[in-house]
């Protein structure tokens, strides 16, 4: 008899006229314009690259995914390339699965570092 009090205890406590839980909406926002200049390829994803928040018991939302390209239309980006993006929904991050291929926009940022993200890569 206690396991059937404790099961109506419980569902008492559910409020059938509570508000409905309000996702929080990502703060993503891409550009109306396309950015000019993307450089565009094809390859699969080979390997990773993560780098520990401070303190160590974390990854960092920013990470590079390693692709091998097989085609791009900029001849400098071909074979194992990296390419750095956030994975968070609210910075415009991005996530790849390994082994898959994909066909990948990304921009150039300094020291010729490649930077993609899901405004770019989702057009």
């Amino acid at each position: 008899m206690s396991l059937f009090v404790l099961l109506l205890t419980g569902l008492q406590a559910i409020d059938p006229y509570a508000p409905p839980e309000i996702r929080k909406v990502p703060s993503c926002t891409c550009p109306e314009i396309a950015e000019s200049g993307a450089i565009t390829f094809e390859g699969y994803v080979i390997d990773a690259e993560m780098t520990l928040a401070p303190g160590g018991l974390n990854t960092n939302d920013r990470m590079a995914t390693i692709f091998d390209v097989k085609s791009s239309n900029d001849p400098t980006i071909i074979g194992r390339t990296r390419v750095w993006h956030e994975t968070t929904e609210d910075k415009c991050g991005i996530t790849f699965d390994y082994g898959k291929k994909y066909s990948v926009s990304v921009r150039v940022i300094e020291d010729d570092l490649l930077e993609t993200d899901s405004c770019l890569t989702t057009r």
